[in-house]
């Protein structure tokens, strides 16, 4: 599954741009604290 992120952004949430911005960045931050969960 490969993901380009102008591709993506554009079509799925109604062509909004905002959106798909917050979603990634409550993903990375997801994944930060997992990661920060694992290490420490």
């Amino acid at each position: 599954m490969v993901f380009s992120g102008e591709q993506v952004s554009g079509r799925d949430l109604n062509g909004s741009s905002l959106m798909p911005m917050l979603v990634v960045g409550l993903v990375l931050v997801a994944i930060g604290y997992a990661a920060v969960m694992i290490f420490v």
